[in-house]
């Protein structure tokens, strides 16, 4: 029986999955992370071309005792190497061979191995291991086959909805497991391939009939919803289009809607699938998985992936998004700080590339601004430094001063939750089906917080719930929202809390129906958005105990972008009423924000709370690398009843720490920080006052 799934209009979304400790994630708090990757298979790198000639030999010395000695000697306590590509357990078994004996030596010195898995099969040798996996390949809504690249056309990719092809995971689920003793599984190419390729085969056709059935047993909601009742002769909902991805203004079909949530549900599922088979061998391994995480794509429509459902299944998401940290020429702040805020609101951590050093993407970014932004922003998790050769890590010396300050300070970062004043809601009904206007929004206000320093966290559909926790909500044009969200916001400002919302938000349900005036016209004050050529001004009001302003537009001078397009960081310059909505923040907040930081706008502020001890970590990040400041002032609200015990500024950057000297005033501990020259670390330790 298929379960409820998001922006179910007829029944409660269930939990997204990973309920009570998990053994590995809770390893990943107490120890702290520092990770390698080598995940390449010595036959994967034979069959694509062009690699060294020395490929062999150098593939099985990074195996070897020689380098695991280095990846200890660098800090790394948990590596990813390859397990199963694609070519098949027989024709890989050289590698896999390679990777027990890489395990083995591995764990003697207390370091944890991650097995890579793909989801391609390589059609020379894996159909002839497996002859009947010539029907687990996805087709697309022309029956064509989907490849992993033009160029790498002998990797047909699998659908995870065949019989055939589950079965066959578990057999290497019960290989990397069992048999290799691997520590955790890492599943690539958690997605689906953009449309118009994501699979129509005839089990994804079925499995989205029986979705439709479980989600409309109500018929006049499906009559409703569609104009019928009868979902037999549905199929996944075809665009006519062999160019991907596809682009439309905005996604109203409702069956194209379906067919979208349906595909990232069903990846949730098959996700749990495999967290539920790795439990049951060995319930203290757990498993990372590679949703392709990218603030610039709208990945729900693209890729079938909702990040909300998904990452309950996963002790770890693996991230290669490309808005890697810089402060660029033309003013802008592009960051990772979006991935690690929603994926650590999920309880989850990030697994960043930190070490591509001969990427092109990667030679924008000095190496300490990336490890900075871990740091700061990931949960006692530094990263991917390293390959299984460490020659990028040993010729960093950035990136050993950075390690051997976590190592050092490892005892403060570990579990840690940030400290969020605000939470900007992203509806997968919005930000999805219309990211031109909703996401590029969305964008554009966390932007404008991020830069303004002030604590947000960021909130999914399926954790409206959890609304109590923060001070003000923020809806930058989410422009869907149901009912449900509806009362559930307007109870939350009714009682005290905040609001900040812009443009159309509220104006369509769920299901992208227009309303006769907003959702939440009662709460704003006003029935319809202004228009957009009008030049008008916030609304500020009360509405019950809390406070709400609804502000026209975020504005900015860059053109904006149309359809189903990405919103590449070319496009994420601050908004010029960015100061005007930060203070709109602030005043909704009803009082004095957890944080105030008098730094400019390249310099970027994460205030966490360890849990058990109390104490409070500032992290401070300067995106002009080297620019040095000095006296910094800042304001971090204390909790009734403690003080602040010592205070001290420590950094990779500086020799020494720097004690400082605490005021306090209004419940605010005020201080200095006495310089700042990439990262800073202010560490707060309190004591019950007297």
């Amino acid at each position: 029986m298929i379960a409820c799934a998001v922006l179910m209009p007829v029944c409660a979304l269930p939990a997204a999955g990973g309920e009570g400790k998990r053994a590995i994630r809770e390893w990943m708090r107490d120890e702290g992370v520092i990770a390698s990757s080598d995940m390449e298979a010595l036959t994967f790198y034979l069959r694509l071309g062009g690699a060294a000639t020395d490929v062999e030999n150098r593939w099985h010395r990074e195996r070897g005792p020689e380098a695991v000695a280095r990846l200890k000697a660098a800090g790394v306590n948990l590596a990813i190497i390859n397990f199963h590509k694609g070519a098949g357990l027989i024709a890989e078994s050289e590698d896999i061979a390679a990777a027990k004996q890489f395990v083995e030596l591995a764990h003697k010195h207390g370091i944890k191995v991650a097995g890579y898995v793909g989801a391609s099969m390589f059609y020379e040798t894996f159909f002839a291991e497996e002859p009947n996996a010539r029907d687990w390949i996805q087709v697309d809504e022309n029956g064509r086959p989907n490849y992993y690249t033009n160029e790498q056309s002998f990797r047909y990719m699998a659908c995870r909805n065949n019989p055939g092809y589950r079965a066959f995971v578990r057999k290497v689920i019960e290989a990397g497991i069992r048999d290799a003793k691997l520590d955790m599984l890492h599943f690539d190419q958690m997605q689906w391939w953009a449309e118009p390729r994501s699979c129509r085969c005839k089990y994804c056709a079925e499995e989205f009939r029986q979705f439709l059935r479980a989600r409309y047993r109500d018929r006049r909601a499906a009559r409703s919803r569609f104009g019928f009742t009868n979902f037999d002769h549905v199929i996944p909902p075809p665009y006519g289009d062999a160019t991907a991805p596809i682009q439309v203004r905005e996604l109203r079909n409702p069956m194209m809607q379906e067919w979208t949530i349906f595909r990232a549900w069903n990846l949730a599922q098959r996700m749990g699938e495999f967290d539920d088979y790795i439990r049951q061998l060995n319930p203290n391994a757990g498993l990372i998985g590679n949703p392709t995480m990218s603030p610039e794509r709208n990945v729900g429509f693209a890729f079938g992936v909702d990040l909300a459902q998904f990452a309950g299944h996963a002790d770890a998401i693996w991230s290669e998004e490309p808005s890697l940290p810089q402060w660029t020429e033309d003013g802008r702040l592009p960051s990772q700080i979006r991935s690690y805020k929603a994926v650590r609101g999920l309880g989850g951590t990030l697994l960043a590339w930190q070490n591509l050093g001969k990427a092109d993407v990667y030679k924008k970014t000095p190496a300490e601004l990336r490890l900075a932004c871990s740091l700061a922003y990931n949960d006692a998790n530094l990263g991917v430094v390293a390959g299984s050769d460490t020659g990028f890590f040993e010729n960093s010396p950035e990136m050993r001063r950075y390690a051997r300050f976590f190592r050092e300070h490892i005892k403060d970062l570990r579990h840690t939750e940030p400290v969020a004043d605000a939470a900007v809601l992203r509806s997968f009904a919005s930000t999805e089906f219309n990211p031109a206007e909703s996401n590029f929004e969305t964008v554009l206000a966390e932007q404008a917080l991020i830069q303004h320093k002030i604590p947000f966290g960021i909130l999914f559909d399926g954790r409206i719930d959890d609304l109590g926790k923060y001070k003000v909500l923020v809806l930058a044009d989410q422009d869907a929202l149901s009912d449900t969200q509806i009362t559930r916001i307007r109870r939350f400002v009714s009682e005290g809390g905040g609001l900040v919302a812009t443009w159309n938000t509220s104006m369509l349900d769920e299901w992208r129906r227009r309303r006769p005036k907003f959702g939440l016209a009662d709460v704003f004050g006003i029935d319809a958005p202004y228009s957009i050529k009008e030049d008008a001004a916030q609304v500020r009001r009360q509405f019950g105990k809390g406070r709400v302003v609804y502000i026209p537009r975020m504005r900015t001078d860059v053109k904006r972008p149309s359809g189903m397009s990405p919103i590449p960081n070319a496009l994420w310059k601050l908004p010029a009423n960015a100061g005007e909505f930060a203070e709109a923040v602030r005043w909704a907040a009803g009082g004095a924000l957890s944080l105030n930081a008098g730094a400019p706008l390249w310099v970027t502020a994460e205030l966490a709370r360890q849990e058990g001890t109390g104490t409070y970590l500032l992290h401070l990040v300067n995106f002009r690398l080297h620019e040095k400041l000095k006296d910094i002032p800042v304001e971090v609200r204390v909790p009734a009843g403690l003080r602040v015990r010592s205070a001290e500024a420590v950094s990779p950057d500086a020799a020494v720490g720097a004690p400082l000297t605490v005021g306090m005033k209004d419940g605010m501990a005020k201080f200095t920080v006495p310089s700042l020259d990439v990262y800073s670390l202010v560490i707060l330790r309190m004591e019950k006052a007297l």
